[in-house]
């Protein structure tokens, strides 16, 4: 009755900030949150799942939704398990170290599903089993946060503020050791912590996500089927033409470059400082039918003909800017494997590449990101 008159109140006022509520949670959201109810609204509370019921407080009346902190679980889900880590619900990073992992797993897969069917228009598409993480937990060959008086801190969620850490449940075990010792010896300021060539580097951060080290997939053995799913159709398709879309620092593209010596390879990314590694490490390669252009590449795409060569984009949580979208369907490439870690602006892009030039022949889902709601995906596609 209590979360009745207050939404009759809500009715009248629009406002149920700072509000407590009583709510079960029915489902997840692909943010990460649990979904409860309340008449014509939805209340988010992230750290909760379904089965439980729990008192929530209103931080936010957004009018058709409410986004709430979880107070008191009242009554857990069966289901729930207890966090391995300390510093759950209050660290931003993770999302899901009370949901078992077979759980968060058929969650990815249902979400995916109902966000293509939602937004792309593709409810009957067939859809790869998801690929698990061999490590549900220990993954991370990298994280980033920022050192204050030697000691590693991560942004409290939803804050501005950093919380101290001394271990990472989902880094690896080398990090974990690098935080254990100390960070006396690093400077203030963001850093990233990187495992690589079985050496902990600490970098500082360029900006918000850069550092010297450069982008590279974060779970090394999913980042290897990854690799494996985009080498593999360019080694089945027998293509000439191999464009790298959004190429980075050339990973793929040197690596096409390598295994294919008779196909002319182009990398096209807008970073000049990714554009000038990929190009040293192909010269120190002495690859010769590799070639990189620096820019956006919507626009390069303009004087660029995809057509009769394969397209590889991996572009930025975004999606395809719509430059680069009507540019594919315009004059289709015969094959475009597409890398997304985000549902619905992939769902959204192949919406308009399957209404207008393609059909997908694989939908390749793999759990990059344990313990959060993100997930990666390779869809392979060709021209109609």
């Amino acid at each position: 009755m209590a979360n009745r008159i207050i939404r009759k109140q809500h009715t009248a006022s629009g406002k149920l900030k700072g509000r407590e509520l009583q709510v079960e949670i029915v489902s997840l959201t692909n943010s990460g949150d649990g979904l409860a109810r309340l008449e014509d609204q939805v209340v988010f509370v992230p750290y909760t799942m379904p089965g439980d019921t729990a008192r929530v407080k209103v931080q936010q009346d957004k009018g058709r939704f409410l986004i709430a902190s979880l107070l008191e679980l009242l009554s857990e889900s069966p289901d729930r398990i207890t966090p391995c880590c300390d510093y759950f619900g209050e660290c931003g990073g993770c999302d899901w170290l009370h949901i078992p992992y077979q759980i968060q797993l058929d969650v990815k897969m249902n979400e995916l599903r109902e966000t293509l069917a939602r937004i792309g228009g593709l409810p009957d598409i067939d859809i790869k089993e998801i690929i698990p993480s061999p490590k549900p937990v220990h993954y991370r060959n990298r994280i980033q946060g920022h050192v204050k008086g030697g000691s590693f801190h991560y942004m409290r969620r939803g804050s501005n503020k950093v919380i101290p850490v001394q271990q990472c449940k989902i880094a690896d075990e080398q990090i974990n050791q690098r935080l254990a010792d100390g960070l006396k010896d690093v400077a203030n300021g963001k850093v990233e912590i990187a495992v690589s060539d079985e050496q902990v580097h600490v970098t500082p951060m360029h900006s918000k996500t850069t550092t010297d080290m450069g982008f590279r997939q974060v779970n090394t053995a999913l980042g290897q089927v990854l690799n494996e799913l985009v080498l593999s159709e360019v080694r089945d398709g027998e293509f000439k033409i191999v464009n790298d879309l959004y190429c980075g620092r050339g990973a793929w593209t040197n690596a096409i470059a390598r295994l294919l010596p008779d196909c002319s390879v182009v990398g096209i990314d807008a970073m000049p400082e990714n554009i000038a590694l990929a190009k040293s490490e192909a010269a120190r390669e002495s690859l010769q039918n590799v070639s990189y252009v620096q820019a956006l590449v919507e626009e390069a795409l303009t004087q660029f003909k995809p057509k009769n060569s394969l397209c590889i984009v991996d572009p930025p949580r975004s999606g395809l800017d719509p430059a680069v979208t009507k540019a594919l369907c315009k004059k289709p490439a015969k094959g475009l494997v597409y890398v997304s870690c985000h549902a619905a602006t992939l769902a959204r892009d192949l919406k308009i590449l399957t209404d207008q030039a393609y059909e997908i022949t694989q939908i390749q889902p793999l759990d990059m990101f344990p313990q959060t709601a993100h997930l990666e995906c390779v869809v392979k596609l060709q021209a109609t």
